[in-house]
C-alpha cells in the first residue's frame, strides 16, 4: 500500500514488524488555511492553540492562520522565535530553552516555517507532552513528519527522540514561491536517499541491524520526477515540487516508521552535522544543512565508487581516539558519541576478512548508490549547490570537515568503512577536486 493510505493505522510489514504511522493528516492544498481549523479540531478535543514561528514565516503564513483560527472560535497565542546572529534562528539547547520559558498551555501547537522552526516546536512540545502539528512554508528539509529533533546541544550536532506531528499542512503556492535556495536545500536532502541507503545496508549486513525494505523503498517512486528532471525544479514546476516535498514527507515517515534516522541519513549527512560544529568552535558561517547535505552524498557516493572496486580488502587499524585540537571545546562531547560506535566498528573490522559478506554488501550497496557523476549534475542542473564555493566554504576547510567527520555520531556509515580499508585519508582531496570544485 501507499504511505498516504496507512496515515494513522497500524499494519504488519513484509519485515515482520508491525509499524505504526502516527501521522494522521497530510493536506497539500491551496484551501490549507480554510480546512486548517477543522482539521485540528479532529485531532485535539480543545480549541486552544499556540503558534510557533520566525518574523518570516509569520509574515508568509502565521498571521493568517492564526486569523483563519481565531474567526472559527480558537483561542491562539503566539509566539515569534527570535533571530540569530543577525541570520535567522537555529535550533539548539539555547534556543530550546527560550522557547520552552515562554510555550503557554495549549491543546495543541502549530509550527509555522520549516526545518528549524518545526524542530524547536517539536522538541518543546514532546518535553511538555503537548501534540503538534506543521503548517510549512518551504521544501526544504526531510524532518517534518520524522519523530526525531536533531539540535546542536553543548555544540555538538545530536539526534534526539521526539514525536512527529498529528498533521502537516502546506498550501502549493507557497512552497513553489519559497526561497530558492530552501527549495534546493530540500533537493540536497533528499538525492542523499540512496547514500543513507546503502549505509544502512552496511550496518545491516555487518552489524546485524534491523533492515525493512519497504521503509527503504517508500520514496522511489516520486524520485524520478525531481532527479530525473531537475530542470523541472529550477523552473519550480509546480508538480516536481509537490513530488520533492512528497519525498521530504515520505523518508521522514520512514524515519518514524524504524524509529531511527538509518532511512534518510548516512555518511553524506556528517559533511553537514561536521561543518556546523567547525562553525561553534571558530565562529564562521555555515550554509543550509541540505544544501551542505548535497556535497555530502556527491563525496559519500565518490567513496563508494572506490569500495566498488576492491576485490578483497584489507583492515587498517581503527583510531583509537578522536583528534582533540580540531574538536576543541568540544571534544569531550564528541569523543562520548566515538566511543559508542567502536564497538560497532570492531565488528566490521573482523567481519571484513569474509569475502561472502564483503561480496553481499558491495553488490546490495551498488544497486542503490548513485553515481557521483549523476548527483553532482542532478544538483546542477536544478540550480542547487554542488561544490565548496557554492556553500561558501574554502577547499581547506572542507577538506578537515571530510577529515574529521568520521569521529562524530555513534553509528558507522561508508566514512567509516573508506578509513578501515585505507580509502581515506589519500582520496579525500582528490575526491574534493574532482567532483567538489567546478
Amino acid at each position: 500500500m501507499k504511505p498516504k493510505e496507512l496515515l494513522g493505522t497500524t499494519f504488519t510489514c513484509e519485515c515482520g514488524r508491525s509499524h505504526t504511522i502516527p501521522i494522521k493528516r497530510l493536506v497539500y492544498a491551496e484551501d490549507v488555511l480554510e480546512r486548517l481549523p477543522k482539521v485540528l479540531g479532529s485531532l485535539v478535543d480543545g480549541r486552544s492553540i499556540v503558534l510557533v514561528a520566525d518574523r518570516r514565516t509569520w509574515d508568509i503564513a502565521g498571521r493568517s492562520a492564526k486569523e483563519a483560527l481565531e474567526q472559527t472560535g480558537w483561542s491562539t497565542r503566539h509566539i515569534i522565535v527570535p533571530d540569530a546572529g543577525g541570520s535567522s534562528p537555529v535550533c539548539d539547547d539555547t534556543t530550546h530553552d527560550w522557547l520552552n520559558e515562554r510555550l503557554p498551555n495549549a491543546d495543541i501547537a502549530l509550527a509555522v516555517g520549516s526545518g528549524v522552526i518545526n524542530d524547536l516546536t517539536k522538541w518543546s512540545a514532546f518535553e511538555r507532552d503537548l501534540p503538534y502539528a506543521a503548517l510549512a512554508t518551504a521544501a526544504t528539509m526531510n524532518g517534518f513528519t520524522a519523530a526525531n529533533v536533531a539540535p546542536a546541544v553543548e555544540g555538538v550536532k545530536t539526534l534526539i527522540g521526539a514525536r512527529p506531528p498529528l498533521a502537516v499542512f502546506a498550501i502549493p503556492s507557497v512552497i513553489v514561491a519559497a526561497p530558492f535556495e530552501l527549495t534546493a536545500s530540500g533537493l540536497g536532502d533528499t538525492i542523499a536517499k540512496p547514500v543513507s541507503t546503502a549505509d544502512w545496508l552496511l550496518n545491516h549486513i555487518f552489524c546485524d541491524e534491523y533492515f525493512c525494505r519497504y521503509c527503504s523503498e517508500m520514496i522511489n517512486e516520486l524520485e524520478p520526477c525531481y532527479l530525473d528532471r531537475p530542470e523541472e525544479i529550477k523552473n519550480r514546476k509546480p508538480a516536481a515540487i509537490e513530488a520533492l516535498f512528497d519525498a521530504l514527507l515520505y523518508s521522514g515517515i520512514a524515519m518514524t516508521i524504524v524509529g531511527t534516522s538509518a532511512p534518510a541519513s548516512g555518511g553524506e549527512h556528517l559533511l553537514s552535522h561536521t561543518l556546523d560544529m567547525m562553525s561553534v568552535v571558530d565562529g564562521i558561517g555555515h550554509d543550509l544543512h541540505g544544501r551542505q547535505v548535497g556535497l555530502g552524498a556527491i563525496f559519500a557516493s565518490a567513496l563508494y565508487d572506490h569500495i566498488f572496486r576492491i576485490e578483497s580488502p584489507k583492515a587498517h587499524p581503527l583510531f583509537s581516539d578522536i583528534d582533540e585540537s580540531f574538536w576543541a571545546s568540544l571534544a569531550e562531547n564528541v569523543r562520548e558519541q566515538y566511543e559508542q560506535k567502536k564497538p560497532a566498528l570492531r565488528i566490521i573490522r573482523e567481519k571484513l576478512r569474509n569475502g561472502d559478506t564483503w561480496r553481499a554488501f558491495r553488490d546490495a550497496a551498488r544497486q542503490q548508490v548513485r553515481c557521483p557523476r549523476e548527483i553532482k549534475k542532478c544538483l546542477k542542473t536544478a540550480g542547487a549547490a554542488h561544490t565548496f564555493a557554492d556553500i561558501g566554504c574554502s577547499r581547506e576547510r572542507l577538506l578537515a570537515a571530510a577529515l574529521h567527520m568520521h569521529e562524530i555520531r555513534k553509528r558507522p556509515t561508508i566514512v567509516d568503512l573508506a578509513w578501515m580499508v585505507g580509502i581515506l585519508p589519500d582520496a579525500a582531496g582528490q575526491i574534493i577536486d574532482t567532483w567538489l570544485t567546478g
